[in-house]
């Protein structure tokens, strides 16, 4: 069976009545009607008005004096038992053995309540109190459970807020790791950037003497290009027409351009070299693997659920438990190359 107030589970044999609340409601009759016991030492059905512990008999007043009067039961314990109202919010509990009687004995021996006949009869020579002298003791007992079980319920709430607090930290420790993790990749892809850009300039310092120096070769060539086209267009139409007079006038011209065209020198195409970019792409992987180094540190021992006076130092102050240290992932804290100038 599970309770379901503190979720904690017993068998059915444990289970008792809960006499607290069996009188909360409306009282019957039968609850509120007082019981008595009737004297077993006369025959006058007297109620008993006391209790005599050595002969284990309930006396009326009549049977009391007597007792007391005998020389043989003169010594006797003879204690009052209540046969008024009871106390308010309390009644007289029937045994369940004897419905007839009460309960009105506590058996030290058996640790249970019992009726004049289970004391006389299943209970013979226990140990046993009369109620109110039994009840004190016990709570006396109960008190002390009581207290001590506060002690610890009070130690663990103080335990329970620490975790709920430690709870807290660790999801705002989570959430700034992730903060630092991304500040780091950021800072890194800044370095890659301004890295990017130093190699690009270079790139183009490196090839704009080349591009300069092929821009004016050219612009060379096309212009002794034209003017070769134009020389072999005016000769090969000089020759090309009937008029021989014109030929012969204008031959020391045309000869001297021929001539003077084949004399020009064209620079020869150097090969260029290739500009490449060039990287370790294993050595960056690996740097990239053992970028960054997750570290917890944490004091033990972690919160007692139990009151413990706090340990103190060689010279009366509190000690401190050094933090412990433990790496959670591998890596380094620098990530080395990634961040290394040219």
């Amino acid at each position: 069976v599970t309770c379901p107030i503190c979720k904690q589970q017993c068998s059915l044999k444990d289970v008792v009545e809960n006499y607290f609340l069996k009188d909360s409601g409306t009282k019957t009759a039968a609850a509120n009607q007082e019981a008595t016991q009737c004297c077993t030492s006369c025959e006058d059905n007297a109620p008993a008005t006391s209790y005599c512990v050595e002969c284990s008999e309930p006396l009326c007043d009549t049977c009391v004096e007597a007792h007391q009067r005998v020389k043989y039961t003169k010594d006797h314990t003879v204690r009052a038992i209540g046969t008024g109202k009871a106390k308010e919010g309390e009644r007289a509990v029937p045994c369940t053995a004897h419905p007839d009687e009460l309960l009105v004995f506590f058996c030290d021996t058996c640790d249970t309540l019992t009726c004049q006949h289970c004391q006389l009869s299943a209970h013979k020579d226990h140990q046993y109190q009369f109620l109110e002298d039994a009840v004190k003791g016990q709570r006396q007992a109960l008190a002390t459970l009581v207290k001590n079980l506060g002690d610890k319920h009070a130690n663990l709430q103080r335990s329970t807020k620490e975790v709920h607090s430690c709870l807290r930290q660790v999801s705002d420790v989570q959430k700034q790791v992730q903060v630092d993790v991304k500040l780091a990749i950021l800072q890194i892809m800044k370095e890659l950037n301004k890295r990017g850009r130093v190699l690009v300039s270079d790139a183009q310092r490196a090839m704009e003497g080349q591009q300069q120096k092929l821009e004016q070769q050219h612009r060379a060539m096309t212009k002794l290009q034209r003017q070769q086209e134009h020389i072999l267009r005016f000769a090969s139409w000089a020759l090309e027409s009937d008029n021989s007079t014109a030929l012969l006038l204008c031959k020391r011209l045309i000869s001297v351009q021929l001539q003077h065209a084949l004399k020009m020198i064209v620079d020869p195409v150097e090969p260029q070299g290739d500009v490449k970019f060039k990287w370790d792409l294993n050595a960056w992987t690996k740097s990239a693997e053992s970028f960054g180094t997750i570290v917890s540190e944490r004091s033990l021992p972690p919160p007692a659920l139990s009151p413990q006076p706090p340990a103190t130092g060689p010279h009366g102050d509190t000690a401190q438990n050094p933090p412990q240290t433990t790496v959670v992932s591998k890596g380094q804290c620098t990530p080395g190359p990634l961040l290394q100038p040219p």
